[in-house]
């Protein structure tokens, strides 16, 4: 069995969260804030659970122009994916929503079957996004993996044949025999500060 995914819901106004919460909560665990500060506290705390948040952008405190500026210059919640709902259903601010980092767009009032289909859809595609990135990233270091590395390298030589690079490579002598000496858990250690 999965556990549910993690919903933020941003919005000042009790009864469009109340709104919001009831097509949600059948699916997913929700949390609220009523405005942008009191949503980046909730993050603090809830920052590697929080699976989409759904932004009012019309709220006192902090409004969600400011929030989406905030989130998207944090590196450690920046990924999580923003569906704002507005009022006005006008292609200047949805364009607007977008350039601040929203992943969609929805307006008030909200359609249940269209909310679900959108939160479904774009968690979906940031967990697929996530597999991928798992297999850029050595899971130890945080640096390329070999494969990715050897891609990227190769993308860069056939981008800029003419320029000149220089690489630099290290290995570390008899690091299984660290390894089996020391455990598995030191060398891991040692790849980490290497």
């Amino acid at each position: 069995m999965t556990s549910q995914k993690i919903i933020l819901i941003v919005e000042d106004n009790e009864i469009n969260r109340a709104m919001l919460r009831g097509i949600l909560e059948s699916e997913y665990k929700v949390l609220e804030a009523p405005n942008g500060l009191e949503a980046l506290k909730v993050l603090n705390d809830q920052k590697d659970n929080v699976s989409l948040i759904l932004l009012d952008i019309v709220m006192p405190v902090m409004d969600g122009y400011t929030f989406l500026s905030i989130l998207k210059n944090d590196p450690s919640i920046s990924s999580i994916p923003v569906i704002v709902a507005t009022q006005n259903d006008n292609e200047s601010d949805e364009v607007a929503a977008l350039s601040h980092g929203a992943t969609d767009f929805v307006a008030k009032p909200y359609r249940p079957q269209i909310i679900l289909h959108r939160v479904a859809s774009i968690i979906s595609l940031r967990e697929s996004a996530a597999m991928i990135n798992q297999f850029r990233y050595d899971r130890l270091t945080s640096l390329y993996s070999k494969e990715f590395f050897y891609r990227r390298v190769r993308e860069e030589l056939q981008a800029h044949p003419d320029r000149e690079y220089d690489m630099l490579c290290s290995n570390i002598e008899n690091f299984k025999l660290i390894s089996d000496i020391l455990g598995v858990p030191a060398g891991d250690q040692l790849l980490i500060s290497v």
